[in-house]
């Protein structure tokens, strides 16, 4: 979290504070026409750009014509009056108040950190509040996202769902969108899929789906089902790049003739597999005569390469009900 001097020093924030600042203006406007304070509603041209006037006692207030979808007022002038600039007196005008002090007196019309187009803005390697610390809206990285989101990631578990990962067994007990930074850098912090569960009984709140595929890993128990307790998208996905019937499993010993390699085959055992979005990654330990293997390979990478399949090393050589 940033305070105000800070997110001052940012170009980009000083952008998006710019466009609150108008957005709440306008909301006070609203909420004065709404509540019968204005005396008086006209239509200046300015530049070339029209606006309407609203007069509050001795202070008058400029909103593009652009900006409302009907007009403030039924009297308004048609015909707007040309004025050369925004003219005022500075008798209206008090040089010893604050911006903070002055948004601080208006809270009661709502505060513009609700009208930041974009509350995280990226400044170097790391991303900033645009906003005001201070003020009512302000938030940081990990606070859940209280705004409409369109393109976002989408959810990949459900609610209830358990499977097993690298560290301990997972449920699933809630799922929201948080402001959180990719899951290896800074910036920038953007709404993203995050999760309330449990792993092995003990709670964890606002995990990143990342974190969850990226780096605990979840774990397949079969190749045919590998999420057979869940029901959110990541079930459906999970091994959908590679379209056939897997004749072999977790444990078997796999005959491997690679297209790319003439010194074959090769006999790997499939020590454990585990789902990332689209795809259903495997590792193995050779099994001898073979002497080297493959760390891990994405199940469409080997699957058409595999011409045996085995239960134990004792059985290659001979015929077996896992023959591929």
């Amino acid at each position: 979290m940033t305070d105000g001097r800070e997110s001052a020093h940012c170009p980009a924030c000083s952008d998006d504070r710019l466009t609150a600042l108008y957005g709440f203006k306008q909301s006070i406007l609203e909420t004065l026409i709404g509540e019968g304070c204005i005396d008086a509603v006209d239509r200046h041209e300015i530049d070339g750009r029209e606006y309407y006037c609203l007069s509050v006692g001795d202070f008058s207030f400029h909103s593009p014509v652009t900006e409302w979808d009907e007009p403030p007022a039924d009297d308004v002038p048609a015909t707007a009056e040309t004025l050369d600039s925004f003219d005022s007196t500075a008798e209206s005008r008090s040089d010893a108040l604050s911006e903070r002090e002055a948004l601080t007196r208006l809270e009661a019309f709502g505060s513009p950190n609700h009208h930041l187009p974009t509350p995280f803005v990226d400044s170097g390697y790391r991303s900033r509040f645009a906003g005001w610390s201070g003020l009512p809206g302000a938030i940081e990285e990990g606070d859940r996202v209280d705004r409409p989101v369109e393109h976002c990631e989408p959810f990949l578990f459900a609610v209830g769902d358990e499977f097993d990962t690298e560290r301990g067994r997972c449920r699933i007990r809630d799922r929201h969108r948080a402001w959180l930074s990719p899951l290896r850098d800074r910036s920038p912090v953007c709404p993203r899929p995050a999760y309330d569960l449990l792993l092995d009984g003990e709670r964890h709140d606002t995990v990143r789906q990342r974190r969850l595929i990226d780096d605990w890993y979840v774990l397949a128990d079969s190749l045919d089902d590998p999420l057979p307790d869940a029901d959110g998208e990541q079930a459906e996905r999970a091994g959908s790049a590679y379209g056939g019937p897997v004749p072999f499993e977790v444990g078997d010993v796999v005959e491997v003739e690679p297209d790319w390699d003439d010194d074959g085959p090769y006999y790997w055992r499939i020590t454990r597999a585990f789902v990332s979005h689209t795809l259903l990654l495997c590792e193995f330990e050779p099994v001898g005569p073979t002497d080297h293997c493959e760390p891990s390979l994405a199940l469409e990478e080997f699957a058409d390469d595999v011409v045996a399949s085995y239960d134990s090393p004792d059985d290659i050589g001979h015929d077996s009900p896992g023959d591929a």
